[in-house]
């Protein structure tokens, strides 16, 4: 019974060793910043705000990123780049 008991207790201090506060994925790791991987083959990305911005490597990866305004402008002093096989999309630096 006694084992039993410790085997509960350890369990319980293991499981709130790591803190109780939840915390979003998001937040964690930045996705709002970076930006999303686009659907694998045809590009997609969530929503009608953002397109995928093909990575310049030629792997046929993509990160989802804000489109440019009909304007060519970005919010945030980002700057809107053209790519070959796509549409225009703000970022911080070329993918």
């Amino acid at each position: 019974m006694l084992r039993s008991l410790c085997f509960v207790v350890l369990c319980a201090v293991g499981l709130t060793a790591c803190g109780t506060d939840a915390v979003e994925a998001d937040d964690t790791l930045g996705s709002t910043q970076q930006g999303l991987a686009c659907e694998v083959e045809t590009g997609a990305c969530r929503g009608t705000t953002t397109t995928c911005a093909w990575l310049s490597n030629g792997s046929g990866e993509g990160l989802c990123r804000p489109k440019c305004s009909s304007t060519g402008t970005c919010p945030s002093g980002q700057t809107c780049f053209t790519q070959p096989n796509g549409q225009p999309y703000c970022n911080g630096v070329r993918l």
